[in-house]
Formats: C-alpha cells, structure tokens, sequence
C-alpha cells in the first residue's frame, strides 16, 4: 500500500496493489488483515480516486464480516465514496443506522455520518429517511464531541443553504485528498515537536511517544534544563575544592581533588573561620577563594547534616533552581574520574546514604544526567542544595553544578 500510496512501483501499480488489497478483504477467518486491507483501501481511494470501480463490488460484503473498528469505519468510508456505483449502498449503511445504539466505537459514528450525508447528495430519494435517523441520533450523542459537532454542522448547512449545490461540493468536494507525501491530518506539528526530545529511539520509527508503546515504569524520563541554567561555556570558572564531593567522586571510581593538579589560590585571613565550606559559599565568593583542604575522611560529608527521606518533586525542583541566580551556582568541571558508573542505579544508591536523593535521571550516548538534591535539618536552616551532575563517559569526568 505503501508503494502505490507514493507511486514508486511504475505504471500499472497502483491498481494491481488494490486488487490484492480487496483479495485479502475475504479473509474472513483473519479478522486482523481484512481490517488492515480496508484501512489500506480507504487510504488508496484518497490518494487515487481512480480505484474506485475495483474496489467497490466487494464492500457491501465486507462489512458484514469486518468486526474491528478501524476497519469497520474504513469499510464505510468507501460506501460512501464509492456509493454512486454500488446499488446497495443505501440499504447496507441503513442496518448499521438502525443498529447505531450498539456502536461503542466513536470512530465508526463518524464514518457512519459522514457517509451518508454524502450518499444523500448521490442518491437523495433513498437516503433521506437515513439521513434524518443519523442526524438525529448523532446530535444527541455524547460520547464524542467531534461527532456531535459535525453532526450539527452538516444539520445547518443542510438546512440553512439557500443551493443544495453549495452544499453538495462542500460535502463531496476532494478536499481530502492527498496532495503531498502525508495527509493533512497527519501533518501533527505536536506530535513532531515531541518526538524531537525522543529522537535517538524507536519513537521516530513508530511515530509516537514512547509512553504508547512502553511500559511507564520501564520509561527514561529527562528534565530539561532550563534556559537560564548552563553558564556559558566559554565564561571563566574557578574550580573549587569540595572535600565532600570529593569523598562522593571516590565512592563513584574517581580521585580526589586533593590528588589533581591545583591552580594557585589565594590564602584566606585567619579572621575566617576554621570550618570547611563544604560547597564552596562564601559570604563573598568574588572577594575569596576557597582553599586546598586537607584530606578527610567519609565522615566530612554528615557535617552538612542532611535529612533522610526527603520528596522534591520536578515542578518544585524547576522552580527552586530558576529562584537561585545563576551568579551564586557554584561551578566545579571536569573532576577526572579512574571508572565510571554502569548504570544510573550506581550513582544514585551510593548518594541515598548521605541523604543526597535523585529527582531525575538518565543515560545518553556519551554521558548520565542527574538531578539531584538534599535538605538541611532544620536545627541548620533547612535549606535545599540542588546539583546538577553530569558524567561524561569518555573519558570519564564529572561536572557538577550547585544552587544552595
């Protein structure tokens, strides 16, 4: 279906592929491929209305055994398109009319009333009576609003046109043809923008999201950043020292800071105060520099006293990180690491141990992305320190970005 739809099979192909197409109507007993052919059919008759006398003979049959919605609807489509060569089209769309109130399937209501206001315009005098029973029922139905819309769309345009001719070539006009390489209402500018995001999956093979196809618990979910968040890459940043990330970087396969080369930093007055600033927040980051610690053991992280069990969830994460300037995000890049972690599972348990919990997480080709966070006890202030971890795999390195 897919070469005729596009014309890449050479002369005389589009109408060999129909006529298999309506062979593998019959096949009754694989309700799933008749289904699949009508839908096909339904298509190829938009995009090449020529077909139309080869496919019409065997759609009255057709419906009686097509049970599947789609291609029930698909079925009725063509009875319409097709009904001013098929004599009994009016009859066959009048037993699925008297039969409206059994059809779940909102799909088919349409095609049902779409059908048979363009019969009418074919056949007036025996499909009048029919038109009244679907106008009416569908007008009244509730279970679809874009039936009930169009439903009483075609009632005034019926009743308010002063030349049934108008109306006739709104109704019949092939508007819904296909003209380019999609139809227009594939042309799905969201459903596009979304599968961008998604783009190195199988989510642009099977154009749709991966939430249709995969389980939710079994989903990768990404955070954008927003933004304002990275500071340019090219402006100037001065790596700190941090024994506490160091003592994580160390649970995560890399060195400490302690054992890479260090630029020269200027001593603080002894009027500061003897404690570590364990995420480098001076009062005056500009004025200061944090100097090289001396090495310290696991215990250095719990000064940070965190609390345990703490719930950030992404809309209050955003918002906490926008509400911090990016001029007091503390920067630390490209901290060497000797292994890398295998999965995001690896990084993130080890952290829950100093209360440090993920928001967010996920694996690229070439790095992990984590959102992270944690929250003082309240006896500290009960602050929030948001981080944005980011490990490359090759090498492996981590860079870190901290909102207090």
């Amino acid at each position: 279906a897919s070469i005729a739809m596009h014309d890449s099979g050479g002369q005389g192909a589009v109408e060999s592929i129909a006529r298999r197409l309506v062979e593998m109507l019959d096949l009754h007993g694989i309700p799933h491929i008749s289904s699949e052919a009508a839908t096909a059919l339904a298509s190829l008759v938009r995009r090449h209305p020529s077909i139309v006398s080869v496919v019409s003979a065997p759609l009255p049959r057709a419906l009686k055994y097509i049970s599947e919605p789609a291609g029930k609807a698909s079925v009725i489509f063509l009875l319409g398109e097709c009904g001013e060569s098929i004599m009994e089209a009016p009859y066959v769309l009048e037993k699925v009319i008297d039969s409206y109130d059994s059809i779940a399937d909102a799909a088919v209501k349409t095609a049902l009333l779409g059908a048979t206001v363009k019969l009418f315009f074919y056949r007036p005098p025996e499909v009048k009576n029919m038109l009244g029973k679907v106008l009416k029922k569908a007008t009244e139905d509730v279970s679809s609003q874009d039936l009930h819309d169009r439903a009483l769309f075609y009632y005034r345009l019926l009743r308010s046109s002063p030349d049934t001719n108008i109306a006739k070539s709104i109704v019949t006009s092939k508007s819904m043809t296909m003209s380019t390489k999609h139809f227009a209402e594939e042309d799905d500018s969201e459903l596009r923008a979304a599968l961008m995001h998604e783009f190195n999956t199988l989510c642009t093979i099977y154009r749709c999201k991966a939430e249709n196809f995969i389980d939710e618990e079994n989903i990768v979910k990404f955070v954008k950043v927003p933004k304002e968040h990275p500071l340019p890459r090219e402006a100037p940043v001065t790596p700190v020292t941090d024994p506490g990330v160091n003592t994580n970087t160390n649970h995560m396969g890399g060195v400490a800071m302690a054992d890479a080369p260090q630029q020269s930093v200027t001593t603080v007055p002894s009027t500061v105060s003897a404690e570590v600033d364990l995420l480098g927040f001076g009062d005056d980051l500009s004025a200061m520099s944090v100097p090289t610690p001396a090495p310290v053991g696991p215990a250095s992280l719990q000064s940070l006293s965190l609390k345990s069990g703490v719930i950030l969830n992404g809309e209050d994460y955003q918002n906490k990180w926008s509400s911090v300037p990016d001029a007091e995000a503390v920067i630390i890049p490209a901290l060497a690491m000797s292994t890398g972690p295998t999965s995001t599972d690896g990084v993130e348990e080890p952290l829950k141990a100093f209360n440090v919990f993920t928001m967010a997480s996920g694996e690229l080709s070439t790095e992990f992305k984590f959102f992270l966070y944690g929250q003082e006890e309240d006896a500290y202030g009960g602050g929030f320190f948001l981080i944005q971890a980011v490990v490359s795999k090759a090498p492996f390195d981590l860079s870190l970005t901290i909102k207090p």
